[in-house]
């Protein structure tokens, strides 16, 4: 048997002291995800131009003058893109109402005569009542939205003209639905009116997968799978978060949300694998300071990079 040293000992302790460590990063480092398909090529800052130009437009409710401006705004931005648009228009008899409303939902199809789809969405209405906001005089006037709704439609738009230049493997239909944040308190026949008119009345329409956006502009953002998408939708959750991963799109954490109420149900509950891209933990939800110093551009490209990496894989 060797007799250790006192300086023997010594060095035989640091090393014990520097295995630990060392055992658990060998056993504990993540492979480096795969590089993405093509070189990222979504223009962030231009997405968040597009938000500030419409948050300049004024609150997008339903009736206002915002609404209109955005809905021409967004009609002929697609078209300067290239994409055939086109517009659903529903009506919609509000709780305590005699008389149907008219809303309308706009759709740009890239690759029209595609038969493989993908359905890309988000709403461009903004709510008529700030219900959520802690100043009482400021609870019956309509908010701007920028993250809540602004923020998809950004995206959308960018990605309508990232893809007019070199366009998908697939035919996109990128859809702004209407009639998103109608509904007041709990009355919930009058909310996501735009996806379940949709889903009414173009009862033969199957994507072969699809996504919609709704508050992914928050300056510090996390999106987490929503658990109705995970469970419905499980390979379009993977196929989304792989995507992010080869992007680079650090906001795409892991684990679960709650279940969440939004336009994707319409189609999940038709059997259609469409999954939800939010994140919920927003302070400002519902509230006059849903205002564009709340977004980044950074959060937009994070998501629109990731999208268009899941809509260009194979």
């Amino acid at each position: 048997m060797r007799r250790l040293t006192r300086c023997s000992f010594k060095r035989a302790a640091a090393l014990l002291l520097l295995l630990p460590p060392l055992l658990a990063n060998v056993g504990c480092a993540r492979p480096e995800a795969p590089p993405p398909l093509k070189p990222p090529r979504f223009d962030q800052q231009k997405a968040f131009d597009r938000l500030r130009q419409l948050c300049e437009m004024g609150p997008r409710n339903h009736g206002g003058e915002g609404h209109k401006r955005a809905e021409g705004w967004i009609r002929q931005s697609l078209a300067e893109a290239g994409v055939e648009v086109g517009v659903h228009e529903f009506r919609h008899t509000p709780k305590g109402a005699t008389e149907p409303a008219s809303f309308r939902n706009i759709v740009g199809r890239i690759r029209p005569d595609a038969t493989r789809r993908v359905l890309v969405g988000t709403h461009y209405d903004t709510r008529s009542w700030a219900d959520r906001d802690a100043r009482p005089e400021l609870r019956d006037a309509p908010i701007v939205g920028a993250n809540d709704g602004g923020s998809g439609v950004a995206v959308l738009l960018e990605l309508a003209a990232a893809w007019q230049a070199e366009p998908p493997p697939v035919g996109v239909d990128i859809v702004f639905f209407d009639g998103e944040d109608f509904g007041r308190g709990q009355e919930w026949d009058d909310y996501f009116l735009g996806s379940k008119a949709w889903v009414r009345d173009f009862p033969d329409y199957r994507p072969e997968w699809g996504v919609i956006l709704d508050m992914v502009g928050d300056a510090s953002l996390r999106i987490r799978k929503e658990r109705e998408s995970l469970e419905r939708a499980p390979s379009v959750a993977g196929r989304v978060w792989e995507a992010a991963a080869r992007v680079r799109s650090e906001a795409f954490a892991r684990g679960v949300s709650g279940r969440i109420t939004d336009d994707h149900t319409a189609f999940i509950e038709k059997g259609m694998p469409v999954v939800l891209l939010i994140d919920f933990d927003y302070p400002f939800f519902h509230t006059a300071d849903d205002t564009i110093d709340k977004c980044s551009a950074e959060s937009l490209g994070q998501v629109g990079r990731a999208v268009m990496e899941a809509v260009e894989a194979p």
